[in-house]
Protein backbone atom coordinates (compact mmCIF):
# COMPACT_ATOMS: atom_id res chain seq x y z
CA UNK A 1 0.00 0.00 0.00
CA UNK A 2 1.30 3.56 -0.96
CA UNK A 3 -1.08 4.95 1.45
CA UNK A 4 -3.00 6.94 -1.35
CA UNK A 5 -6.99 6.28 -1.49
CA UNK A 6 -8.49 5.03 -4.66
CA UNK A 7 -10.13 6.42 -6.96
CA UNK A 8 -13.03 6.07 -9.23
CA UNK A 9 -12.49 5.05 -12.47
CA UNK A 10 -16.03 6.45 -13.63
CA UNK A 11 -15.03 10.24 -12.67
CA UNK A 12 -11.89 9.91 -11.05
CA UNK A 13 -12.64 11.28 -8.16
CA UNK A 14 -11.34 9.56 -4.63
CA UNK A 15 -13.08 7.39 -3.18
CA UNK A 16 -13.58 7.40 0.74
CA UNK A 17 -11.69 4.38 2.38
CA UNK A 18 -14.36 1.77 3.13
CA UNK A 19 -17.36 3.29 0.81
CA UNK A 20 -16.65 2.04 -2.53
CA UNK A 21 -18.58 4.08 -5.66
CA UNK A 22 -18.86 6.52 -2.93
CA UNK A 23 -18.31 10.40 -3.84
CA UNK A 24 -17.64 13.30 -1.90
CA UNK A 25 -20.66 15.42 -0.75
CA UNK A 26 -21.70 17.89 -3.04
CA UNK A 27 -20.21 16.41 -6.23
CA UNK A 28 -22.03 15.03 -9.16
CA UNK A 29 -23.20 11.72 -9.32
CA UNK A 30 -24.08 12.26 -5.19
CA UNK A 31 -28.00 10.96 -5.25
CA UNK A 32 -30.52 13.01 -3.04
CA UNK A 33 -31.77 11.14 -0.22
CA UNK A 34 -36.07 10.53 -0.89
CA UNK A 35 -38.06 11.93 1.72
CA UNK A 36 -39.93 9.39 3.16
CA UNK A 37 -43.24 11.03 4.21
CA UNK A 38 -43.17 14.08 2.07
CA UNK A 39 -45.28 16.86 3.85
CA UNK A 40 -48.80 17.32 2.66
CA UNK A 41 -49.49 20.51 0.80
CA UNK A 42 -51.11 23.37 3.18
CA UNK A 43 -54.92 24.03 2.68
CA UNK A 44 -54.70 27.50 1.10
CA UNK A 45 -58.43 28.46 2.79
CA UNK A 46 -58.81 26.47 6.27
CA UNK A 47 -61.85 26.61 7.92
CA UNK A 48 -61.12 28.20 11.65
CA UNK A 49 -62.09 26.44 14.69
CA UNK A 50 -65.75 27.59 15.92
CA UNK A 51 -66.20 30.83 18.07
CA UNK A 52 -68.60 31.63 21.18
CA UNK A 53 -70.97 34.02 20.22
CA UNK A 54 -69.83 35.80 23.22
CA UNK A 55 -66.65 36.78 21.64
CA UNK A 56 -67.27 38.90 19.09
CA UNK A 57 -69.88 41.53 21.92
CA UNK A 58 -68.90 45.32 21.09
CA UNK A 59 -69.57 48.04 23.37
CA UNK A 60 -69.70 51.99 22.15
CA UNK A 61 -70.68 55.03 23.61
CA UNK A 62 -69.91 58.53 22.73
CA UNK A 63 -71.43 61.91 23.25
CA UNK A 64 -73.37 63.81 20.53
CA UNK A 65 -71.87 67.10 19.98
CA UNK A 66 -73.87 69.55 18.07
CA UNK A 67 -71.99 68.90 15.05
CA UNK A 68 -73.61 65.74 14.92
CA UNK A 69 -77.50 67.35 14.87
CA UNK A 70 -79.39 68.67 12.97
CA UNK A 71 -81.02 71.95 13.12
CA UNK A 72 -83.64 70.67 15.92
CA UNK A 73 -80.39 69.40 18.08
CA UNK A 74 -81.29 65.43 17.06
CA UNK A 75 -78.51 63.23 16.28
CA UNK A 76 -78.55 62.71 12.21
CA UNK A 77 -79.68 59.44 11.44
CA UNK A 78 -75.98 58.67 8.99
CA UNK A 79 -74.36 59.56 12.03
CA UNK A 80 -76.38 56.69 13.93
CA UNK A 81 -75.35 54.79 10.84
CA UNK A 82 -72.20 55.13 10.25
CA UNK A 83 -71.10 54.65 13.73
CA UNK A 84 -73.69 51.09 13.60
CA UNK A 85 -71.31 50.18 10.97
CA UNK A 86 -68.53 50.88 12.96
CA UNK A 87 -69.56 48.70 15.97
CA UNK A 88 -70.88 45.77 13.75
CA UNK A 89 -67.35 45.87 11.70
CA UNK A 90 -65.29 45.46 15.33
CA UNK A 91 -67.99 42.72 15.95
CA UNK A 92 -66.88 40.59 12.76
CA UNK A 93 -63.32 41.32 12.84
CA UNK A 94 -63.51 40.01 16.92
CA UNK A 95 -64.93 36.85 15.51
CA UNK A 96 -63.33 36.15 12.20
CA UNK A 97 -59.61 37.69 12.79
CA UNK A 98 -60.08 39.12 9.64
CA UNK A 99 -60.41 42.89 7.98
CA UNK A 100 -64.21 42.45 7.37
CA UNK A 101 -66.31 44.87 5.17
CA UNK A 102 -69.83 45.76 4.92
CA UNK A 103 -71.98 43.81 1.96
CA UNK A 104 -75.29 44.37 3.20
CA UNK A 105 -77.93 46.26 6.01
CA UNK A 106 -81.29 45.37 6.84
CA UNK A 107 -84.21 48.39 7.56
CA UNK A 108 -83.34 50.76 10.45
CA UNK A 109 -86.28 52.27 11.94
CA UNK A 110 -85.48 55.01 14.30
CA UNK A 111 -87.77 54.66 17.08
CA UNK A 112 -86.70 57.46 19.25
CA UNK A 113 -84.29 61.23 18.75
CA UNK A 114 -81.04 60.96 20.38
CA UNK A 115 -80.50 65.09 21.76
CA UNK A 116 -77.48 66.46 21.74
CA UNK A 117 -75.50 66.18 25.19
CA UNK A 118 -76.71 62.88 25.39
CA UNK A 119 -74.98 59.74 25.01
CA UNK A 120 -75.04 57.23 22.23
CA UNK A 121 -74.45 53.10 23.21
CA UNK A 122 -74.22 50.84 21.02
CA UNK A 123 -73.99 46.93 21.10
CA UNK A 124 -72.93 44.64 18.21
CA UNK A 125 -72.51 40.83 18.31
CA UNK A 126 -72.58 38.39 15.77
CA UNK A 127 -75.63 36.25 14.97
CA UNK A 128 -74.58 33.98 12.29
CA UNK A 129 -72.17 33.06 9.90
CA UNK A 130 -71.72 31.93 6.35
CA UNK A 131 -68.73 30.42 4.73
CA UNK A 132 -66.58 33.81 4.62
CA UNK A 133 -69.84 36.46 5.40
CA UNK A 134 -70.93 37.59 9.21
CA UNK A 135 -74.25 38.61 10.02
CA UNK A 136 -74.32 41.08 13.38
CA UNK A 137 -77.10 42.56 15.13
CA UNK A 138 -76.28 46.36 16.36
CA UNK A 139 -78.67 47.81 18.89
CA UNK A 140 -78.18 51.89 19.62
CA UNK A 141 -79.64 53.26 22.52
CA UNK A 142 -79.56 56.89 24.42
CA UNK A 143 -78.90 57.65 27.52
CA UNK A 144 -79.54 61.30 29.65
CA UNK A 145 -76.11 61.52 31.29
CA UNK A 146 -78.66 63.77 34.01
CA UNK A 147 -81.12 60.63 34.60
CA UNK A 148 -78.99 57.58 33.43
CA UNK A 149 -82.64 56.96 31.32
CA UNK A 150 -81.91 55.10 28.59
CA UNK A 151 -84.04 54.03 25.46
CA UNK A 152 -83.58 51.51 23.10
CA UNK A 153 -83.47 53.61 19.51
CA UNK A 154 -82.62 51.62 16.93
CA UNK A 155 -81.96 48.07 15.76
CA UNK A 156 -80.28 46.87 12.43
CA UNK A 157 -78.74 43.22 11.33
CA UNK A 158 -75.29 44.05 8.92
CA UNK A 159 -73.94 41.49 6.75
CA UNK A 160 -69.95 41.60 6.42
CA UNK A 161 -67.37 39.48 4.76
CA UNK A 162 -64.02 38.50 5.81
CA UNK A 163 -61.00 39.59 3.78
CA UNK A 164 -57.83 37.42 3.22
CA UNK A 165 -54.70 39.47 2.97
CA UNK A 166 -55.11 39.19 -1.08
CA UNK A 167 -58.19 41.42 -0.71
CA UNK A 168 -60.53 38.04 -1.66
CA UNK A 169 -63.32 36.43 1.24
CA UNK A 170 -62.04 33.93 3.52
CA UNK A 171 -63.65 31.57 5.40
CA UNK A 172 -64.80 32.62 8.89
CA UNK A 173 -65.36 30.17 11.78
CA UNK A 174 -68.76 28.78 12.87
CA UNK A 175 -70.87 30.67 15.69
CA UNK A 176 -71.55 28.86 18.89
CA UNK A 177 -74.78 29.94 20.22
CA UNK A 178 -74.56 29.12 24.71
CA UNK A 179 -77.57 30.82 25.55
CA UNK A 180 -81.31 30.90 24.56
CA UNK A 181 -81.65 34.14 23.46
CA UNK A 182 -78.41 33.86 21.02
CA UNK A 183 -79.84 30.30 19.98
CA UNK A 184 -83.24 32.58 18.93
CA UNK A 185 -81.32 34.74 17.52
CA UNK A 186 -79.10 32.50 15.00
CA UNK A 187 -82.56 30.43 13.95
CA UNK A 188 -83.94 33.76 12.98
CA UNK A 189 -80.11 34.58 11.05
CA UNK A 190 -80.84 31.64 9.06
CA UNK A 191 -84.67 32.75 8.03
CA UNK A 192 -83.48 36.36 7.35
CA UNK A 193 -80.42 34.71 5.08
CA UNK A 194 -83.16 32.53 3.20
CA UNK A 195 -85.08 35.64 2.46
CA UNK A 196 -81.78 37.54 1.00
CA UNK A 197 -81.39 34.46 -1.06
CA UNK A 198 -84.82 34.72 -2.12
CA UNK A 199 -85.09 38.23 -3.08
CA UNK A 200 -81.37 37.66 -4.74
CA UNK A 201 -83.45 35.04 -7.20
CA UNK A 202 -80.60 32.71 -5.16
CA UNK A 203 -82.67 30.19 -3.40
CA UNK A 204 -82.28 26.98 -4.05
CA UNK A 205 -80.03 27.48 -6.51
CA UNK A 206 -76.49 25.92 -5.41
CA UNK A 207 -74.76 28.86 -6.28
CA UNK A 208 -71.96 30.60 -4.75
CA UNK A 209 -71.95 33.34 -1.60
CA UNK A 210 -73.20 36.54 -3.30
CA UNK A 211 -72.77 39.53 -1.25
CA UNK A 212 -72.15 37.71 1.82
CA UNK A 213 -74.37 35.10 1.81
CA UNK A 214 -73.98 31.75 1.69
CA UNK A 215 -75.21 28.52 3.64
CA UNK A 216 -75.76 28.45 7.29
CA UNK A 217 -72.46 27.98 9.26
CA UNK A 218 -73.80 28.20 13.20
CA UNK A 219 -73.33 25.23 15.91
CA UNK A 220 -75.41 24.96 18.99
CA UNK A 221 -73.26 24.83 22.26
CA UNK A 222 -71.62 21.72 22.05
CA UNK A 223 -72.53 20.67 18.97
CA UNK A 224 -71.19 20.43 15.12
CA UNK A 225 -71.88 22.51 11.90
CA UNK A 226 -75.18 21.91 10.73
CA UNK A 227 -76.44 21.53 7.17
CA UNK A 228 -77.64 24.41 4.78
CA UNK A 229 -81.57 23.94 6.00
CA UNK A 230 -81.03 23.57 10.31
CA UNK A 231 -82.30 25.77 12.05
CA UNK A 232 -85.15 26.99 9.98
CA UNK A 233 -88.59 28.45 10.82
CA UNK A 234 -91.55 26.44 10.41
CA UNK A 235 -94.15 27.99 8.17
CA UNK A 236 -95.69 30.84 10.18
CA UNK A 237 -92.41 31.49 12.08
CA UNK A 238 -90.97 35.17 12.13
CA UNK A 239 -90.55 37.22 9.26
CA UNK A 240 -86.70 39.45 8.63
CA UNK A 241 -87.54 41.91 11.14
CA UNK A 242 -87.66 39.20 14.04
CA UNK A 243 -91.61 39.62 14.87
CA UNK A 244 -94.37 37.89 13.91
CA UNK A 245 -96.63 40.45 11.99
CA UNK A 246 -99.13 42.73 13.98
CA UNK A 247 -96.63 42.25 17.10
CA UNK A 248 -95.55 45.35 18.58
CA UNK A 249 -92.08 45.82 20.20
CA UNK A 250 -91.96 45.16 23.52
CA UNK A 251 -90.28 47.26 25.93
CA UNK A 252 -87.86 47.18 27.94
CA UNK A 253 -87.14 48.39 31.71
CA UNK A 254 -85.08 51.07 30.47
CA UNK A 255 -88.36 52.18 29.22
CA UNK A 256 -86.85 51.86 25.50
CA UNK A 257 -88.70 49.51 22.77
CA UNK A 258 -87.11 46.08 21.89
CA UNK A 259 -88.00 44.22 18.51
Amino acid sequence: MNGQQPQDPATGQTREAGLPGAHPAGEPGQPEPAAENPPAAPDPDPVPPARPARESRVEMTELVLPNDANPLGNILGGKVMHLMDIAGALAAARHSRRICVTASVDRIDFLHPIRVGEAILLEAQVTDAGRTSMEVRVNVYSENLRTGQRRHTATAFFTFVALDDSGRPAPVPAVIAETPDEQRLQAEARLRRQERLARAGRAGTGLPEAAGEGPAGTVPAGGTRPGPSAGGFPAGGTPSGGLPAGTAPRPDPAGGAIP
